[in-house]
Parts: structure tokens; C-alpha cells; sequence
């Protein structure tokens, strides 16, 4: 019998679910039974974090109101029959189990990703984060038979969300609990639960092995929506996978016979999870027995032929392409054939027939593609010698799908020559290129920053089929005027009308952007009169850059005044754009009084408030800076992570150490701590305070330990500095050094070991060069000319003059500079400090 690791959790799970009495209290300070040491030590390890504000959107006229009533106020009518709990106040940023379920789930977060339903999980989020989850829960709830199914969705969204994050055990089935109670409410008012709202749900279920708490979902689910019975069969497989239950797995999988004239869906959902979960031995067994041609889902064709290119089973792969080819089917339904044969004259069916087949030529191709570019351990160019290669064997002219496909595999691979060599290929077959294409190449390009590229990309849309939209034309501006092509980004408006595309304010945007970057103000200002001669009206973006790149309080008003005139609604971006002119103008008075503005929208206050904290400490006023932000801690008002950076990066060369790291620990979030921390560390080192340096990054080093960080680039960073700054601390960075690779597990980067080298020369270090020389070795770095290079300066700089003229013997001298370079060394380093 399989064992749930939430183990008893289950039956007070379901408890609850029968009796609406108050929950227990919480597992801080008791044990909880069944549980392992390990889940008591990890639900007692919490961490902190502050709230954040809300957004105002309107769901119905009491809403407003009913976010600031107090949790005493709101225990009336309990339309959603919720039992009455204890208000908690939310622990964010703690996992439950291992944060890489949740980074695994982002994509498919409970609540649609549209506008209504963003705004509404907002206002559910931050008033749980204000008045706590009990109290917002009770709020909503007064309002509930008001609330569509978009509502519904979003409230379970954000319960899901806020218990993937717990570490409390308990708080965590509270709000699984919860999401239940919407649930049963949204059965019983007859609204129809989709798959974006409980496969998430489900899956999160499964990934805590919540046996019992999984069917109670699922039989809802089921009984809201009878036909969602063969789409739940595939969560049901995905259960007993996850929990290792061979004997269920293989029950269900003995309903797949292949027997019958075609598969039903609930055998497609099994075939689909154990695709997805990669269960070979089963899977083997099966694509022995199934009729390939018989499978109507494309997911489940998709999936099939993924997992074939993953493992590489060419053989099985082939016999299923030439059956699809061979009955013209590809992934379309069979049935429909039949149907349409009863009701269509032979005539009819035979042309038809045609159309169909042509069709499954066309999908024939299209899983070809996707076998080829999931084989693993193959080059780009070995990917589509292996695609044109499959398609020559079955015959097939590769699809327009099929193109775009091996096109978007190879900008993923960053292979953009490539993808650009594959699109002049669809070209010269007829093929139409399509604007997602083109969409793939261009942010493509602008990944590896090769933005000479987008000439090529010209060039393909003057000689060949394409169909390119607005959207394109205006990345293709940008990235002219990346590289200073402005010829070229007005060539390309002129060509618009080539396409029945009409130029609009964004294309004009960048252009004027692009001057703006160059320092360039009389260009851009004429860009803004041709942009008004084309019939174009500059747009909010528009005003934004103008006010920002003004250094006159006069010619800001001007500006301001003109787009109120224009009637163009100031938007968030216009107000920073105000805040930043005035700060950089020395007008700080006046940045500050943006924010008095009546205008100004009160949402946007705490965001205005970060814009005015950077634009005051970059400018010399980060004392003022300084200030607003500890008035916005005060009131726990949510500060942009940016702004605390510009505390750090601003700071003075006298300012204190633990004021920096202070700041650098008031950020949230991963990303943003790396690089607070890491400008904290750079400070130090380049104003002499790197006594505490060694402290502060072992009392992180569980943080910097992570796998999803990338802390490398910024050790780099650090060992510049450190080569950069005189008189050189050395022995700092050997320190460094070694902590990477005995407390991180780092191997140092060649960076690394160059400014460490380079540290070596300025400080005539040769005791710690030769340390280092053995680094490289270590690292599996051979050694470059440049190594050797900086090995010499060493050797010379601390007198070793034997040793640098064997070294010397050991460097590449067939580039002329290289032997320059040597000779100056000679001069600079083996002189007396009198001579130099």
C-alpha cells in the first residue's frame, strides 16, 4: 500500500473538509503527528518578508470598502460556509517542499493570465498581505454571489499560491482547505471549472503526495463537469508515477489493448502522463501494440514523438512516421472521414481525400521536426541534417510549421546564422515567412546582441515571401538604431507601405530613443516633426523621452503642457520621466513635488517614491534618499528593489559599511540581494573597508550557494576591483579565492584568475603569482598568452629576472604586439623606483 508523505495530514484534511469547527493551532511550538524530523525542522525554520500595496480595480462598488473592514467586522452571513478560523498573517518567501516544484508550476499558475483576473488575484494578494487571509477571505465573501467564475479563479490562484509558498504544515491545508471551499461553491453555482484553474491545483497535489486530498478535488472537479472524467485520468496516472505505484500505473495501462478502431481519450490521457513522466518500460510495451494511427490527440503526437527524439528510438520513430504517412493521417481524425463519407457525395469525398492527404503530409513533416530538434547531444547543424534527412526518406516537403519550428530551435540555441541560413531556404522553397518567424529571429538577435544581423533579415523581406507585421518593423528600427543606423531604420519605414503596413508611434519611438542615447537632441527633436508631418501623433512614450532628456525647468513645463494640450493622459512613466528631469536639472524641490501632484493617481505613489529615491542618490542628494526610504519602511510600504541598489551603488566613500549591508538584506527577492550584495562587497573593497568582507560572505553562504544563482560573474567583478585598486590587497584576494573553492565548491573563472594575476604584478607579489600560475592548471585553464604575459610582469616586477628571461623563452612572439609589449615590460618593470 502506498504511503502519503503528508501521512495523517490527510485525515485532518478531510475532517475539516466535513466539520466547519476552528482549526488547531499552529505547529510553531508543537509536534505534528507523523510527521519526520526533517518536515518539524523545516516547517520551525521561517523567514519574514514585508507586504505589498494594492492595486485599485473595481470588482463591485462595495469592494473598496470592504478591504479595510477590520477582521471583527467581518464575521456575518458565511455565503461561501468557510469555517472560521484564526487570522494569520501571511509568512511569505518559505517553501513547503523544494522551490523548484513552485519555479516548475510559474507557467501555470492557477489564475488566467488576463488583465481582469491580474487585478482582481492583486487585490486578494495584498489585502491578505494587510489584513491577513481570514480577514480578506470574510470580506470577499459578502460580496461572493457578485463574483464571476474569472473571481473564483483568481481567489484559488492566490490560495494555491500563498500554501506552494508556506512552511507552516498547517497554514498550508488552511488554504488547500480554502481553495476546496471555492471549489464545491463553484459546482454548486454551476460554473464550469477549466483545466487552467485545476491542473495546476492537481499537480500541486501530486507533488505533496496528497492521496486523499487529491481524489477529494478530482470528485468535484468531475461531478462540476461529467466530461472531464477521461482528462482526469491523466492527473490520476500522474499520481500513482509520483508515488512509485507500479501496480496502478500497470492497471491502468492494461486498458490500452490497441485493439479497438481507434483509442478512446481516457487511454490518450494515460498514453500522455506517461509520456510526460518518461516511463520506458511501460511505453516500450505499448508502442508495440498501438495503432499509431489510430491516436487523434496532436498533444499526445507531440508528446510520443518528443519523447522518441529524446531517447533517440530512430526505429520506432520511423515505423510511425511512415504508418502516418502512409495513411495520410498525421494527427487528423480518422472519424471525420467516416462522417463525411455518409454525407457527401463520392465526388465530394475524393476531393477531400486530396485535402486530407495533403494534410497529413503536412503533420508528417511537423512530427519530424519535433523528433529532430529533441534529439539530445546534436549540434544545430547536425539537427537539421538529421530534419532534411527524415523528410528525403519519407518523401515529404518539409511545412511552413515544420520550418518555423527547426527556425525557433535554432534562436533558442542561439544559432542565429543559422536560423537565418534555414529562413532563405524557406525562401527559395516558396515557403511564406511568417511575422512569428521573424518575431523568433529578431529576439533572437537581440539575445547575442549581433544586431548588424537585422540587415540580413532586410534583405530576406526585399527578395523573399513575407508576410511581416508592425510588430516586426518596429524591432527591426531598434535594432538599427542600436548600431547607428538611422539611414537604415528610415529605409525601413519607407518600406512599410511595401507591405500595407502604416508607420505608428512606436517605430518613431525608437528612433527618437536612439538619438536621445547618442546625445544627439536636434535629430531627435526633428524626429518628432516628421513624425508629425506622417500623420503620426506622438503618444505618451513620446513626451516621456522629451521630458526626460530636457536640463531646463522651462523646457520640462514645456513639454508637459504640450502633451496635456495634445490631450494625452499622463501616464505612471510621464511622472518619473518628471521626477528624473527636475533631479537631474538640480530642480529637487520640484522632483519631490511631483508626488503632490492631485494629478497623480494614488496606486502609483509608492512606485513614484522609488523613482524619486534613485533620482536623489544618483544626483548627490542620497542623504534626502535615504531618508524617504526609511520613512516607506516605516509605514511597510513596498520599495522597487532598484532603488535600494541606487542606496548601495551611491554611497559615499566615508559612508558606513553596516548601512549597506542593511539595505542589501532588505532585499526580497534572489535576483535583486545578488546584486545589492555584491555592490555592498565592491564598496568595500574600493573604499579600504574590506576587513569584514570574508564575514559577510560566509554568513551568506547558504544563499550564495544556490544552484539557480549565478555568482560567478559576480566574483569577477570583485577580483577587478581588487587588481584595480591601489595599493593592491592581495592577500584579499587569495582569501577570495579560496573561499570560492573550499566554501562554494567554485572552479575560478579565467577572469578570476587574470585580475588576480594582474593584482600580482602591481603589487610585485611573486610568492602569490606563482600560487596563482598553479591555479590555472588546477582549473583546467591553459594558459594564454595573455597568462603568460601577466606571469612575466610578475616575475620582472619582483626582481626575478632568471625567471622572467626563461618565461620569455615559453611566450608566442609572432604578433608584433605581443613583442612590444614584452619589451615594455623590460623597461617599466625592471628599472629601480628612482630610475621610473
Amino acid at each position: 500500500m502506498v504511503v502519503s508523505k503528508a501521512n495523517k495530514l490527510s485525515s485532518v484534511f478531510i475532517s475539516r473538509i466535513k466539520n466547519s469547527g476552528p482549526s488547531a493551532a499552529t505547529v510553531k511550538n508543537r509536534d505534528i503527528p507523523g510527521t519526520s524530523q526533517a518536515v518539524k525542522d523545516l516547517i520551525r525554520s521561517k523567514i519574514s518578508s514585508s507586504g505589498t500595496d494594492h492595486d485599485q480595480t473595481p470588482l463591485s462598488d462595495q469592494i473598496s470598502n470592504l478591504l479595510h473592514v477590520s477582521a471583527s467586522e467581518t464575521k456575518t452571513t458565511n455565503i461561501l460556509k468557510i469555517p472560521s478560523f484564526n487570522a494569520k498573517m501571511i509568512p511569505i518567501d518559505i517553501s513547503l517542499r523544494s522551490k523548484e516544484l513552485s519555479r516548475e508550476r510559474k507557467g501555470r499558475r492557477v489564475y488566467k493570465k488576463n488583465g481582469l483576473s491580474r487585478r482582481f488575484a492583486k487585490i486578494f494578494r495584498d489585502s491578505a498581505h494587510k489584513l491577513g487571509t481570514e480577514a480578506t477571505f470574510g470580506a470577499f465573501d459578502r460580496v461572493a454571489k457578485e463574483m464571476s467564475v474569472t473571481e473564483y479563479n483568481a481567489m484559488i490562484g492566490v490560495y494555491f499560491e500563498l500554501a506552494e509558498k508556506s512552511h507552516d504544515l498547517e497554514y498550508a491545508l488552511d488554504h488547500i482547505e480554502k481553495a476546496f471551499e471555492v471549489l464545491k461553491t463553484m459546482r454548486d453555482r454551476g460554473f464550469q471549472i477549466e483545466e487552467s484553474v485545476y491542473g495546476p491545483v492537481l499537480e500541486y497535489l501530486i507533488d505533496m503526495d496528497m492521496v486523499d486530498e487529491f481524489h477529494s478535488f478530482k470528485d468535484v472537479i468531475s461531478e462540476s463537469s461529467p466530461g472531464l472524467v477521461e482528462r482526469l485520468g491523466y492527473y490520476e496516472m500522474l499520481l500513482w508515477i509520483q508515488l512509485g505505484d507500479g501496480e496502478k500505473v500497470e492497471e491502468l495501462c492494461g486498458d490500452i489493448d490497441g485493439n479497438e478502431d481507434s483509442l478512446t481519450l481516457l487511454q490518450e490521457n494515460y498514453l500522455l502522463a506517461l509520456c510526460k513522466k518518461e516511463q520506458k518500460d511501460h511505453l516500450q510495451r505499448l508502442f508495440e501494440i498501438i495503432d499509431i494511427t489510430k491516436v487523434r490527440s496532436s498533444d499526445l503526437l507531440t508528446n510520443i514523438f518528443g519523447y522518441l527524439g529524446k531517447f533517440s528510438l530512430d526505429s520506432v520513430a520511423s515505423k510511425f512516421l511512415w504508418e502516418l504517412r502512409e495513411s495520410g493521417k498525421g494527427d487528423f481524425d480518422i472519424n471525420k472521414v467516416f462522417l463525411l463519407w455518409q454525407i457527401i457525395e463520392l465526388a465530394c469525398v475524393i476531393c477531400f481525400s486530396v485535402m486530407f492527404a495533403d494534410e497529413g503530409v503536412k503533420n508528417v513533416s511537423d512530427l519530424i521536426s519535433i523528433y529532430s530538434t529533441c534529439s539530445p547531444n546534436l549540434t544545430v547543424e547536425d539537427t537539421i541534417l538529421k530534419f532534411n534527412k527524415m523528410h528525403e526518406e519519407l518523401d515529404v516537403m518539409p511545412s511552413s510549421t515544420s520550418y518555423e519550428k527547426l527556425v525557433k530551435y535554432s534562436c533558442d540555441s542561439n544559432e542565429v546564422v543559422t536560423a537565418l541560413d534555414v529562413v532563405e531556404k524557406m525562401g527559395e522553397a516558396g515557403v511564406t515567412i511568417t511575422a512569428d518567424i521573424l518575431h523568433s529571429l529578431l529576439h533572437a538577435i537581440d539575445e547575442v546582441l549581433e544586431f548588424t544581423l537585422v540587415r540580413r533579415i532586410h534583405s530576406i523581406m526585399c527578395t523573399k515571401s513575407v508576410k511581416p507585421s508592425s510588430e516586426n518593423f518596429r524591432s527591426m528600427i531598434r535594432l538599427c538604431t542600436r548600431i547607428r543606423d538611422f539611414e537604415g531604420a528610415y529605409n525601413m519605414l519607407g518600406n512599410l507601405k511595401n507591405f500595407n503596413l502604416e508607420p505608428n508611434s512606436s517605430m518613431f519611438n525608437c528612433i527618437l530613443a536612439g538619438y536621445f542615447r547618442e546625445k544627439n537632441v536636434c535629430s531627435a527633436l526633428m524626429v518628432v516633426k516628421q513624425m508629425k508631418e506622417a500623420g503620426v501623433k506622438p503618444d505618451s512614450i513620446t513626451y516621456g523621452y522629451l521630458i526626460n532628456n530636457c536640463n531646463r525647468e522651462d523646457t520640462i513645463t514645456k513639454y508637459y503642457n504640450e502633451m496635456k494640450q495634445a490631450g494625452v493622459q499622463a501616464t505612471k512613466r510621464i511622472y518619473m520621466s518628471l521626477i528624473d528631469a527636475y533631479a537631474a536639472s538640480g530642480q529637487f524641490e520640484k522632483a519631490k513635488q511631483v508626488l503632490l501632484d492631485p494629478d497623480v493617481p494614488a496606486r502609483y505613489q509608492n512606485e513614484l517614491k522609488s523613482e524619486l529615491i534613485s533620482a536623489l542618490a544618483s544626483h548627490g542628494k542620497r542623504a534626502d534618499a535615504l531618508s524617504i526610504y526609511e520613512e516607506m519602511k516605516e509605514t511597510k510600504s513596498q520599495v522597487d528593489p532598484k532603488s535600494i541598489i541606487s542606496l548601495i551603488e551611491y554611497s559615499d566613500s566615508d559612508g558606513d559599511l553596516n548601512t549597506l549591508v542593511q539595505l542589501a538584506d532588505d532585499l526580497q527577492d534572489d535576483n535583486s540581494w545578488i546584486d545589492g550584495f555584491f555592490r555592498m562587497i565592491l564598496f568595500a573593497v574600493r573604499n579600504r573597508k574590506s576587513s569584514n568582507i570574508l564575514d559577510l560572505l560566509k554568513g551568506n553562504k547558504v544563499r550564495l550557494s544556490k544552484k539557480d544563482f549565478h555568482v560567478e560573474y559576480h566574483f569577477d567583478e570583485v577580483f577587478w576591483a581588487i587588481a584595480e585598486t591601489e595599493p593592491t590587497e592581495v592577500k584579499l584576494g587569495m582569501a577570495l579565492l579560496r573561499y570560492m573553492k573550499e566554501e562554494l565548491g567554485f572552479v575560478p573563472s579565467r577572469k578570476c584568475l587574470d585580475f588576480l594575476l594582474h593584482a600580482c604584478v602591481n603589487a610585485k607579489d611573486m610568492q602569490n603569482g606563482l600560487l596563482v600560475w598553479k591555479e590555472y592548471q588546477s582549473a583546467a585553464l591553459p594558459c594564454n598568452v595573455l597568462s603568460f604575459l601577466r606571469m612575466y610582469q610578475v616575475l620582472l616586477a619582483a626582481g626575478d629576472l632568471e625567471g622572467a628571461k626563461t618565461l620569455a623563452t615559453k611566450i608566442p612572439k609572432d604578433d608584433k604586439d605581443v613583442q612590444h609589449i614584452i619589451e615594455e615590460s623590460q623597461i617599466v618593470y625592471s628599472q629601480t623606483p628612482e630610475k621610473k
